[in-house]
């Protein structure tokens, strides 16, 4: 069997083959992607572990006052300034190449990264965790522009579930090596997390900037399909009023409404649950760490599998896609509630075992979600619509921790304040209700628009 064929075989084994079709470059273009994706993930979560470490290091010992400025302040800085450039971003994808704008977003993101483990003080680091958010907000948008254009319909939610699974796996890291440094070093080893989470983004971006090409926009498209690059090119250039049919698909505003709630939940887990086993259940930080890495490990295997389970059922039934989210989502909050009033479980094996599955309950629905955007916007609009889902995401991940920290200045119990925080899964889960009577008319709505301007375009030739 010649090359070309087994990797070809190879990559339809892993439910990517229609990434074949566009040659060797594009093989190299996704792995880049997904490198530099893991790894400008990987800072998200580095705080977690060391929330007392680093406060000490600035001279901060009052318990609220940590759980402020550190688990509340940095995340709404953080994502707030990532959202903002993220509707910013989704305009500059219509006026240049995505290539130059990926690699500008991973310089702007990891150099403050890199430099957060030099920070002298508390507001030096403020500062270069907010600008860190330039990166993580300016990729979103591009990064899932660019997987939407590799692949068709038929593979785009287990082609998110790659990309989903390549960002959860940087925040296991992250979570890992910045507890493991931590616990061997509490003075400086938080330190040298940044330093070495940040180093290899260089390195992808190098091989992406020169050797990887960006897809044609819409090239997987069927009614675009025998579109010349050039006509295409224009074909995808967005206007203001494909903004306002951006807000006018009833699918994108119950993306939106189940956005911002469903993330304040994931702002707590992410930034507060391993401070919350070392001192409510007495763990020591390696064990604590080490369950919020189980919980990760879950989390892997729910994005993974989802984005897999999830083609399967949109394959067999569109219908059944939404009411498998929602489900899922208010599933999910049972066992996230139990982690927090785990009492004397929390320190037998059995507590892996939660955790793990508590992971793979709450991820399954994010693969998906990224996929349905790219099935019921048309290509010329993904880059924006990603750009504001990545607004409602950000603030939902910058207000959970923030309203988790504001809630505790009203109930001393943190138990109390998180399973409150926990409970904004409830509304995020309903949402899909709203989703499910919409998507499958917006999807066919959109099919029928893109054949209207393919038709168009073949007239105008």
């Amino acid at each position: 069997m010649s090359q070309p064929t087994s990797e070809k075989s190879l990559l339809r084994y892993f439910g990517l083959g229609e990434l074949a079709s566009h040659g060797g470059n594009a093989i190299l273009a996704f792995w880049m992607i997904m490198g530099m994706a893991f790894f400008l993930f990987a800072d998200q979560n580095l705080i977690a572990p060391n929330l007392r470490n680093i406060a000490g290091s600035f001279g901060i010992t009052d318990q609220r006052e940590i759980d402020w400025k550190l688990g509340g302040l940095i995340p709404i800085c953080f994502f707030v300034l990532g959202g903002l450039v993220s509707v910013y971003m989704g305009y500059l994808t219509q006026r240049f190449p995505r290539k130059p704008l990926v690699i500008g977003t991973v310089l702007l993101g990891e150099i403050p990264c890199l430099l957060s483990g030099f920070a002298r003080t508390y507001d030096e680091f403020l500062i270069l965790r907010t600008l860190t958010g330039f990166g993580l907000g300016g990729s979103f948008p591009l990064l899932f522009s660019l997987v939407g254009d590799y692949f068709s319909d038929k593979s785009r939610s287990t082609a998110a579930g790659y990309l989903s699974l390549s960002m959860g796996l940087g925040v296991g890291l992250g979570q890992m090596v910045g507890g493991t440094l931590g616990t061997a070093d509490p003075i400086n080893g938080w330190r040298e997390s940044f330093i070495y989470m940040a180093a290899p983004s260089f390195l992808f971006m190098l091989v992406y900037g020169l050797f990887c090409k960006e897809p044609v926009r819409g090239g997987k498209e069927k009614e675009l399909t025998n579109i010349s690059t050039d006509v295409n090119s224009e074909s995808v250039r967005l206007t203001w009023k494909d903004i306002r049919t951006i807000f006018a698909t009833k699918s994108n505003i119950g993306i939106f409404l189940q956005g911002i709630p469903g993330c304040v939940p994931w702002g707590v887990f992410f930034v507060f649950l391993n401070d919350y086993y070392e001192f409510q259940y007495g763990m020591p930080k390696d064990s604590a760490s080490a369950m919020v890495i189980f919980a990760a490990v879950g989390i892997f295997i729910g994005t993974f599998f989802g984005g897999i389970v999830g083609q399967k059922i949109y394959d067999t039934n569109k219908t059944l896609l939404p009411i498998f989210c929602g489900s899922m989502i208010l599933i999910g909050i049972l066992p996230t509630v139990y982690l927090l009033h785990a009492g004397s479980v929390a320190g037998s094996s059995a507590f892996i075992f939660i955790n793990i599955l508590t992971g793979i309950i709450i991820s399954v629905t994010g693969p998906n979600v990224r996929a349905l955007i790219m099935n019921v916007n048309p290509p010329k609009s993904r880059s924006s619509m990603f750009a504001l889902y990545n607004l409602t995401d950000n603030l939902g991940n910058g207000l959970g921790p923030a309203m988790a920290a504001l809630i505790l200045t009203i109930l001393p119990d943190r138990t109390q304040a998180f399973t409150i925080a926990i409970l904004f899964w409830i509304p995020c889960g309903l949402a899909w209700l709203y989703i499910l009577k919409n998507f499958k008319q917006d999807e066919q709505k959109m099919h029928e628009e893109l054949a209207a301007e393919a038709n168009r375009i073949k007239r105008t030739a």
